[in-house]
């Protein structure tokens, strides 16, 4: 297959995905993602995500929501939310909501792992406690087939896109029901970039978080199975809903890695680090 044909096509996927759309139907399922890019899941990054810190507003409602609708513990305190989110500490720092409009307040998007043989029991557990957000074609969980893995998605009141994955190349037979235990760690959050091209190409040069696959204009995940870092491009629309505009919001983020690195964006308010 010519790398120019490979390109196109996974551009569409790639769009077609962002969207919750399944494009398989057109495309050939046997084409696979180049051996260089395929996926690895390293011992050394499976702790995925370590620390997020992030701004935030609505705090007690927060609390209310990470602690008591979902059950992570959560300590509010002047100024901040801190909340235990699987092996994850997401920091909220508070903002005022003053000065912005209602379409610029931080809002994030955020995936947790969860094991793959419990997917259908974790939908069932969170939509007892929380509602599912729905594609515009009312289909409240996907099947991302091309990066297999399957995910539900929810928001915080905050009106972050939160969403559980379960990987499919990451078996697994744990027993029993699905509990709050098997919400494992943050698996990957989303930025928001203007230059996607020199957004990845610092990004491997400083942090060595390689491409999980062929980037298209404004969609591409940097890192592996366990953990990443997916770059939008600005006002990409959130899936699955279609309707909240991504933008740029300050954001710092500790990756479990081989070794400690630092990077601190010179044009965003992002700073990256991957802690062993």
């Amino acid at each position: 297959m010519k790398r120019r044909d490979f390109l196109e096509d996974f551009g569409k996927a790639a769009f077609a995905t962002w969207l919750g759309l399944d494009f398989l139907g057109e495309l050939n399922e046997a084409r696979a993602i180049p051996a260089k890019l395929t996926e690895s899941a390293p011992a050394s990054t499976r702790r995925g995500i370590l620390q997020l810190r992030l701004q935030g507003f609505k705090l007690r409602e927060m609390q209310e929501f990470y602690a008591n609708t979902i059950g992570f513990a959560a300590e509010l305190s002047t100024g901040m939310l801190q909340v235990q989110a699987g092996s994850t500490v997401i920091q909220f720092d508070e903002i005022s909501e003053k000065g912005f409009s209602a379409t610029d307040l931080p809002h994030y998007h955020i995936a947790w792992a969860i094991p793959q043989s419990k997917f259908a029991k974790a939908k069932a557990w969170l939509a007892d406690r929380t509602p599912l957000l729905r594609h515009r074609d009312g289909r409240d969980e996907f099947h991302f087939r091309r990066a297999r893995r399957r995910a539900v998605y929810f928001a915080d009141p905050m009106g972050s896109i939160l969403e559980l994955i379960a990987r499919d190349d990451m078996p697994d037979k744990s027993p029993g029901d699905f509990a709050l235990a098997d919400i494992l760690y943050v698996n990957h959050i989303g930025l928001v970039v203007d230059d996607m091209t020199t957004a990845i190409e610092q990004i491997r040069h400083s942090l060595g978080l390689e491409l999980t696959a062929e980037p298209s204009p404004n969609f591409v995940k940097l890192g592996d199975a366990h953990r990443h870092l997916t770059l939008v491009t600005r006002n990409r629309l959130w899936l699955p809903e279609g309707k909240l505009a991504a933008n740029v919001y300050k954001t710092e983020a500790v990756l479990h890695g081989e070794r400690s690195k630092r990077f601190v964006f010179e044009n965003y308010p992002y700073s990256l680090s991957t802690q062993a």
